[in-house]
């Protein structure tokens, strides 16, 4: 049984956090890059995402993901790096009908050399990632044959 103080305790606690937007947030704290998105084609968003930057090849990311999909509904994909202060990872398909598949970023003091996820390939084709890492723009590229598109 509740007294009157603790009521009034809990039910200004609650309001704080109401306003505060922790019970119902309002808004996502993600970042959405709309114009990315809207663009169909790889070398459109990567100008878009990177205004325009150098993007080197490197062989210092590795894209771990199966030869080839049987269902490009949910391709398993693995991105690893040794690249120093690694802060954003973007996964681009080229044969997608909306290109950019994600744009991962990384804080504080974690290590942002690892990313595990599942994508969706409408057709075989390269899948493009790119890291940034140390203010430099690295990009590695992958094949994959893609039996049935996730995109239908």
């Amino acid at each position: 049984m509740f007294n009157r103080r603790q009521f009034l305790h809990t039910t200004v606690a609650c309001l704080a956090m109401l306003k505060a937007g922790l019970l119902f947030p309002i808004r996502v704290l993600a970042e959405w890059p709309a114009e990315a998105f809207a663009k169909d084609k790889p070398e459109e968003a990567l100008a878009v995402l990177f205004k325009g930057r150098e993007i080197r090849e490197t062989d210092r990311i590795t894209i771990e993901m199966p030869p080839g999909a049987e269902n490009g509904a949910i391709v398993p994909l693995t991105v690893r790096t040794d690249l120093p202060e690694v802060s954003v990872i973007t996964l681009i398909a080229e044969k997608n009908p909306v290109s950019l598949l994600g744009q991962f970023r990384f804080t504080g003091k974690g290590k942002g050399d690892y990313l595990r996820t599942r994508i969706k390939l409408a057709k075989s084709s390269h899948l493009i990632v790119v890291v940034e890492s140390g203010g430099e723009l690295c990009t590695a590229r992958r094949y994959i044959e893609v039996l049935k598109g996730g995109c239908d």
